[in-house]
């Protein structure tokens, strides 16, 4: 996410240089409110944004050390069934072929944990652990950071991360540190780049927001480390390139309710990620 992005904007979908920022929100009532009146916590999604980025030619790193001659690992076979998906973006080029992440080299990523409620960083972990196992993407932890949340990220900051794409940022904030964060349990999404023509596009970089403020009341609840669990891993989703659905039963639904969901990505999510997986390696950048 280069200074070239702005937040919110009506891009097109599949623009070049247009990926969106997807939200999952908080319900409009306090959590306290929401105890005292017996209501459960609600989760949707009735807002969504597109980030504005730039990216051209000459403004790409070297290619990297860890880069490999073929995919790291093997993504989940598709499951078959009807489950309901959406990705976020495609090529340019009209081949209806999706945006993706490079599969032959790592997805770093740097966690801020400032403020992280009970069982936080589990969820991250957890988080991580499915996404890779389904979609072979190899996720590299690359350590803790200090970077806070801004909305012009850049997709390369070499006077903190060198000459590379910066790393995915997981961070906990709130409302008062990041004001687009007010009502929402998490935001999400990747960083696209395009190459010297049509079909080029993949995503390089990314972020992962998390509200330190309701998740620590969520914390508290029974089953309060499989909610977090929920929001930390569809947030993860929106990283990889899945969009919300419409369907109530997927962890992408737009507008879930509380449901914990235990098992992970759903049918339908498994599908759009056996889409965003695997593919040849990218070597021009």
């Amino acid at each position: 996410m280069d200074t070239a992005r702005r937040e919110p904007s009506a891009g097109a979908p599949g623009a070049s240089g247009a990926p969106r920022l997807s939200t999952l929100l908080v319900a409009a009532l306090t959590v306290g409110l929401v105890l005292m009146f017996g209501i459960s916590l609600v989760f949707a999604s009735d807002s969504t944004g597109r980030w504005m980025r730039g990216g051209g030619e000459g403004m790409h790193p070297a290619l990297p050390q860890d880069l490999a001659s073929a995919p790291l690992a093997a993504p989940a076979p598709a499951p078959s069934g009807t489950g309901g998906y959406e990705l976020l973006e495609y090529q340019d080029d009209g081949s209806a072929v999706p945006v993706r992440w490079d599969p032959c080299r790592p997805v770093h990523y740097v966690v801020r944990g400032e403020g992280a409620p009970p069982g936080g960083q589990k969820a991250i972990d957890r988080a991580v652990a499915e996404a890779g196992r389904i979609t072979g993407l190899r996720f590299t932890y690359d350590g803790p950071t200090d970077e806070a949340p801004t909305v012009n990220r850049p997709a390369q900051d070499r006077g903190r991360y060198g000459d590379r794409w910066s790393p995915v940022l997981v961070a906990w904030t709130d409302p008062t540190e990041y004001p687009h964060m007010k009502g929402y349990a998490g935001l999400g999404g990747p960083d696209t780049v395009s190459g010297a023509g049509p079909g080029t596009r993949r995503y390089v970089s990314g972020v992962v927001y998390l509200n330190r403020e309701h998740l620590s009341e969520v914390a508290t609840w029974a089953d309060g480390q499989a909610r977090i669990d929920a929001v930390v891993l569809h947030e993860f989703g929106h990283v990889i390139g899945l969009d919300h659905v419409d369907d109530p039963a997927e962890l992408m639904y737009r507008t879930p309710t509380a449901q914990p969901h235990t098992a992970g990505f759903e049918v339908g999510d498994r599908r759009g990620l056996a889409q965003l997986s695997g593919g040849p390696c990218f070597r021009d950048f």
